[in-house]
């Protein structure tokens, strides 16, 4: 009996050696990009010398430029445009599955041409290169729908807010009326004032601390976000606003980027997402300029 029962240990000891020596390996990520997978290059296009065409040497990785100038982009083939004479760092950061890495160049770009400024989205939100250059908005709070939410995807009805609009003045005293955003033409900056609060949705609370509930949502204390950047992208037939880092417009649902539906010299009219998409939902704001 007592042999028997020894052979039994043995056979289970072995058997969970088996097992651990069998169990495999963590899956391996694979090694982050190199050095060389990072460095790009670039040649003014033909078009125009301040127009720069740039090249990474990966198109299976995910590429992500900052041109430098306020301006970012993605691709394996983009293009950056500077109005200005300068010199100006442009950086290409590189991402697989094992990691990521930069790469920085110099660009110099020899002569001015305003003429690039000429667009007519730029010349709406900053006033263009013949006026001030820059122009704030708020919240236009007079106006029918000026904050308002619908579905997403949109129904038969359009870009409208459909589900619930905002009258005139629907939302005092929550820190979305006084809150003025600047948009600058010189070097794309944005400034958003705060006068020290804004308005959130109910579902970001714990991230913005010292909110409380107010008419619906919640009222947070928050800093002013100057000096960031804007940018504009025209893409089949829509135009996206986006702002950068903490700054954002309005009512904030955890997006940055914004559909321009509309955009005269003095309104603006802007739908945008709910983070996250899941929650279907599509917001609206109607601006107007100070």
């Amino acid at each position: 009996m007592k042999l028997m029962k020894t052979t039994l240990l043995l056979i289970l000891t072995l058997g969970i050696f088996s097992l651990t020596s069998c169990k495999k390996d963590n899956p391996q990520l694979g090694d982050p990009p190199s050095d060389a997978d990072a460095t790009f290059s670039y040649a003014p296009s033909a078009a125009n010398p301040n127009i720069i065409d740039f090249t990474a040497p990966n198109g299976n990785m995910v590429n992500i430029w900052d041109f430098g100038n306020g301006l970012k982009g993605e691709g394996a083939n983009v293009q950056g445009i500077y109005p200005n004479a300068g010199t100006y760092t442009v950086t290409l950061t590189v991402f697989n599955q094992g990691g990521s890495n930069s790469t920085s160049q110099e660009i110099v770009i020899d002569q001015t041409d305003l003429s690039l400024l000429d667009n007519p989205y730029y010349n709406a939100l900053t006033g263009g290169a013949d006026g001030a250059g820059f122009k704030t908005w708020y919240i236009d709070s007079n106006e029918t729908a000026h904050f308002g939410v619908g579905p997403d995807p949109v129904s038969p009805l359009g870009d409208v807010p459909e589900w619930w609009s905002a009258g005139p003045n629907d939302k005092p005293g929550c820190g979305l009326y006084d809150d003025r955003y600047t948009f600058h033409l010189d070097a794309f900056k944005f400034d958003m004032a705060t006068n020290g609060d804004v308005y959130i949705h109910n579902s970001f609370e714990s991230a913005f601390p010292g909110s409380f509930q107010n008419l619906g949502d919640f009222t947070a204390p928050y800093e002013d976000q100057l000096g960031e950047q804007w940018s504009v992208v025209e893409e089949d037939g829509e135009a996206t606003l986006t702002v950068s880092n903490n700054s954002f417009i309005g009512f904030y649902t955890g997006v940055r980027s914004y559909r321009i539906l509309s955009i005269t010299d003095s309104t603006m009219s802007l739908q945008y997402d709910h983070e996250p998409a899941s929650e279907g939902l599509h917001w609206y704001l109607k601006l107007r300029a100070e």
